[in-house]
Parts: C-alpha cells; sequence; structure tokens
C-alpha cells in the first residue's frame, strides 16, 4: 500500500515538472544586441597634463562599430556637446585612440581654453559622416604662448633725475593670452633687463610681481642701469623681457616674452668718501676703523681681509653708524643695494679681497690665499710651483724674477689652473684686474721684485740692486761713506752694525748717490719700499744683524 502510494505521487510531481518546463519554456526569448557604433566610457574623466611628462599619454579611448563598416576614424573634440566648431585631434585605423600630453595640450591651445582651469571637453569618433556618441573629460592644460609687453613700446626713451628719485620712471604692462580669471595658480612674473644686444647674459632681475604690470622709481631704475653697465648722463639701450613662472607639483614652468629695447640717460650716483668692512670676522662692531676700505678715488674701494667659513659681512659708509649700509641684491648675485639687501655670505675660509665698484654698483670677492706667476720667462707653464710668490698673509705679494726685455706675464691663485687669473687694467696703468685683464708687460731686461698688493690693487716692478749700502745716522747720513751689505745670494743682503736706540738709516744701491734709495714701508711693518718710505728706527743699542730679502720684500734688524 504504501509503495502504491508513493508511485502515485511521484507521478503526479513528473507530471508537474513537465507542464512548469513547458510554461518557462514558451515564456523565454534569448535576443541579441542591436548593432551600434559607441565611444566607450573612460574609467578617469579628469585629464591633468603634466609638461614635465610631455609624451606620456593624455588619454586613451576606445570603441565598438558594428554599423559602419568603416577601416578610417577620426577623432573629434569640441568644447560644447553640438559639436559647433569641432578640432580634428587625429585619425586612426584601428578603434582605440591615443594622444601624448604635448600633443593634447597643444590642440586644446588653438581653443579660447585658459591654462590651469578645469574646463569640459567633449570628444567623438567619426566613420565617414556618422558620429558616435561624444564622451566628457575635464582637462586642466598648462600654458604655452609667452606673455606679450604691451607697453611701453621701442619708441621710449626716459632721462632719469635724482630729484625725482622717488617718482615712477617706467611702467611695463603685459597680457598673458593663456592665463583667466578661474585660474587655479599663482604666477610669478620676473621682469629682466640687460645691456642691448647682450641676449640677456648678464640679465639683472628688476622685481617680481603676480599682477600684469610693474613700476619702478628713478633712483632704483638708475642703480639698475648703472649696475647693467649704462654710463651716466649718455643715453644708452636697454632690452626688457617678462617671465612667467609657474611652480607646481611638476616642477618649474617658464614662458619669456620677446623683448623691447629702450634707451635710458642715468644721472651718476653718489660714491661715499669712505667705507668700512662689518661682519662676523670683528664681532659686527660698527665702530672698527680698523675695517676702512682703501679708496682708489675712482668709485672702487678694496680691502684684504681673512674669513672663517660661512662668514658673512657688509658696507658702511660711515664708521659708526649703520645708516645707508650696503648689502648684496637677493636678486642679482655681485651687485650691490642699500634697501632690501643682504649680508654677503663666504662659504670657504681663507684670505680674500673684497672689491667694491660704485661705477658698476657690483662687488667681487678672490681668495688670495697663495699668488704665482706665469709668463714667457717658464715657457706660460702655469703648473710651475718655483713660480710662486712670498707673502706675510697681508695681501702684499712678492717675487723677484730675471725677465728679458719685453717680457710678459700674469698672476695665478691657484698653480695649475687659469680660474680667476689677474693681470694688468687696460686703462688704467699698474692696476690689477681679474676681468678683461692684459698681460703686464717688462720694458727692460733685468731682474726685478714684483710686488702685488691686493690691498690697493697695484702692482710694481722695481729693479732689484747688484750692490747695497747703509747710511743713516750710524756714518753721519754720509752716503759717500756708507758701509756695504754684504750679498749672499740674489736679492739677500746682510750687514752687521753697532746702533744706539736713537738710530735711524736706509739703504742705497749705489754708494754716494741717494737716486733710488730703500727704506720701511709706512703701511706694512717690516716692508722695505722705494717710494714714500720712512727711515728704518734702530730696536735698541747694541751690534745688530741687518738684513734685506728683496725677494720677500722685506728687512729684518736683530
Amino acid at each position: 500500500m504504501n509503495l502504491y502510494i508513493k508511485k502515485i505521487s511521484f507521478l503526479f510531481l513528473s507530471l508537474a515538472f513537465i507542464f512548469t518546463a513547458c510554461e518557462t519554456e514558451d515564456n523565454l526569448i534569448i535576443t541579441s544586441a542591436d548593432p551600434a557604433f559607441v565611444l566607450q566610457e573612460p574609467g578617469i574623466s579628469t585629464v591633468f597634463l603634466n609638461f614635465a611628462l610631455p609624451n606620456n599619454p593624455a588619454f586613451t579611448i576606445s570603441w565598438n562599430d558594428d554599423v559602419t563598416g568603416s577601416t578610417s576614424y577620426t577623432v573629434e573634440m569640441a568644447t560644447d556637446t553640438d559639436f559647433t566648431t569641432p578640432i580634428v585631434l587625429g585619425t586612426t585605423e584601428a578603434k582605440n585612440f591615443t594622444m601624448s600630453v604635448a600633443d593634447f595640450n597643444q590642440s586644446l591651445n588653438t581653443t579660447d581654453i585658459k591654462s590651469y582651469t578645469s574646463t569640459a571637453v567633449y570628444m567623438r569618433v567619426v566613420a565617414g559622416s556618422v558620429p558616435s556618441n561624444f564622451i566628457l573629460f575635464q582637462v586642466s592644460k598648462f600654458p604655452i604662448t609667452a606673455p606679450i609687453i604691451t607697453s611701453p613700446d621701442n619708441s621710449f626713451t626716459a632721462i632719469l633725475q635724482d630729484a625725482t628719485a622717488g617718482e615712477t620712471a617706467l611702467t611695463l604692462t603685459w597680457n598673458d593670452p593663456e592665463i583667466g580669471d578661474n585660474s587655479n595658480i599663482t604666477i610669478d612674473y620676473e621682469v629682466e633687463m640687460a645691456l642691448a644686444g647682450t641676449d640677456f647674459a648678464s640679465a639683472i632681475a628688476i622685481g617680481t610681481t603676480t599682477e600684469t604690470t610693474f613700476s619702478i622709481s628713478h633712483e632704483a631704475l638708475n642703480d639698475l642701469v648703472i649696475a647693467s653697465g649704462g654710463a651716466a648722463d649718455v643715453a644708452s639701450s636697454f632690452d626688457f623681457r617678462v617671465k612667467a613662472i609657474v611652480n607646481s607639483a611638476a616642477g618649474e614652468l617658464t614662458r619669456t616674452s620677446d623683448k623691447i629695447t629702450i634707451s635710458l640717460t642715468a644721472y651718476k650716483v653718489a660714491i661715499p668718501d669712505n667705507l668700512y668692512m662689518v661682519g662676523q670676522h670683528n664681532g659686527w662692531n660698527n665702530g672698527d676703523p680698523t675695517q676702512q676700505f682703501y679708496n682708489n678715488g675712482s668709485g672702487i674701494f678694496s680691502r684684504v681681509q681673512a674669513f672663517s667659513v660661512n662668514d658673512e659681512f657688509k658696507m658702511i659708509p660711515v664708521s659708526g653708524s649703520w645708516d645707508n649700509d650696503y648689502g648684496e641684491d637677493p636678486a642679482n648675485p655681485g651687485k650691490i643695494l642699500q634697501d632690501g639687501e643682504q649680508n654677503i655670505k663666504i662659504t670657504e675660509a681663507g684670505n680674500y679681497v673684497v672689491i667694491v665698484n660704485f661705477n658698476t654698483l657690483s662687488f667681487k670677492i678672490a681668495k688670495i690665499d697663495n699668488l704665482y706667476m706665469v709668463g714667457a720667462h717658464n715657457g706660460w707653464n702655469n703648473a710651475d710651483a718655483t713660480q710662486k710668490f712670498n707673502t706675510t698673509g697681508n695681501g702684499v705679494f712678492t717675487k723677484l724674477q730675471a725677465f728679458d726685455a719685453d717680457a710678459e706675464f700674469k698672476l695665478l691663485p691657484v698653480s695649475g689652473s687659469w680660474d680667476g687669473d689677474w693681470g694688468e687694467s687696460k686703462t688704467t696703468a699698474n692696476s690689477l684686474v681679474q676681468d678683461d685683464e692684459q698681460n703686464i708687460k717688462v720694458a727692460t731686461a733685468g731682474t726685478y721684485m714684483v710686488t702685488i698688493d691686493f690691498n690697493t690693487l697695484t702692482y710694481s716692478l722695481l729693479e732689484v740692486p747688484q750692490n747695497l749700502y747703509l747710511v743713516g745716522s750710524p756714518n753721519g747720513w754720509n752716503n759717500a761713506t756708507a758701509p756695504a751689505f754684504t750679498k749672499v745670494s740674489e736679492g739677500l743682503f746682510t750687514l752687521s752694525q753697532a746702533l744706539v736706540a736713537t738710530d735711524e738709516f736706509k739703504f742705497l744701491p749705489v754708494q754716494g748717490s741717494w737716486d733710488n734709495d730703500w727704506g720701511a714701508s709706512k703701511k706694512y711693518n717690516g716692508m722695505i719700499v722705494r717710494d714714500d718710505e720712512n727711515n728704518v728706527a734702530s730696536p735698541g743699542t747694541g751690534t745688530y744683524t741687518i738684513t734685506v730679502d728683496f725677494n720677500k720684500g722685506t728687512y729684518t734688524v736683530n
């Protein structure tokens, strides 16, 4: 009985499955997708174009085409969904398209899209005359076109006036066509000037602004004209340009305008009567009179100073006062300023000559721990260590050297290197310069004591005596009876002499003649000079050995 019931139940269950299956089959409709020409939505819809990676892909798009049967596709871009003015980005036979950062940015630049502004850009693909759907990218482009100076033009001239020092002398304005009101980054505009025709080789930055206009006073512009190589009371032409600088996560991007050339006439800059150095080396004591520069009377001041590493200093025109102090222009290394200046910094310990030139409103720092001679006498061998000068560290260097007639030489701070070489000024005889120098010339053959004085930026060539005599109070200043020194070697003489404490004397190269007599330097203790000399004073009473060494330019009384 139970078996019979189970069989009946299984029969009904089977019939139920059959009816259900039939009902499902009657209602199931299997369809395939309609043929379509579809541009696929990208996974990323925001495109930031990185100028530092111009060859990287800016975007890649792909599409399906089951309709047109085309073998060539045109990719178009527009700034509106109607594609009123479509821009062709490229063509392809594939069903995908990639464009580099540089190429896409250039295409965007043909529109009125502003840089650093998130802008909607629409794209579609066209097969023949059949367009696909469009997709949307939010794009931020970088600028390519440089600023354009709109005022003044090349006809502008200005005569700068001391009487109107604080008033505006020049206003520059420019247009930056790629930057809009909604641009989301700050643009720094740097204005540069340079002597016309120099291709901005020594450009001076005259100011920075985030606006598209810049003004400068008579006084400030006058200083920059002088610093750029202009002469007072002479009309000179100067080139001006504007740099647009952006600092972003991608790095620094600079665009430079075309130049304008204008005529400017500067007035003479006031040159101080004196100049003093003040800094870490003297505890920032602005009342230290020992820190006075040498004034050559032509606007150039020089001073030799020993510095420690990382020392800083500046200059003051009046000892004991910080008023009108001078320092370095932060925007133009090597130039001096009175307002907005920074301290001048020393990076390496050593002895230096500091030169301040008010004719060019500039300064130079040159290391002078050592000095070497190089010239015709040694075959211009700049690595000849025997050519080293003697010095006591006071900025004066001396060396004995034999020259042929018409020999030439110059000076090197580092043996084996031509860098930073010194020679004679082309315009001022016996003056030392590092830039635009000429060789030092020896007219007459002979053996000379060559003296280089970096304190005064001068040199001298004095023929070394072959004999030497002492004349002074010990022999009643009778030059005919002056006792002779013993010549130890070339340029080195000694004499044993009885002295009393009040004795004074000097040295003669020829007995019986006062010509070319030598004595003690008034500026440098223990050194000998031939002009404007002092008598040598006795150190006391007794018998002393007097030594005169023309190799070192010194005398000793021991």
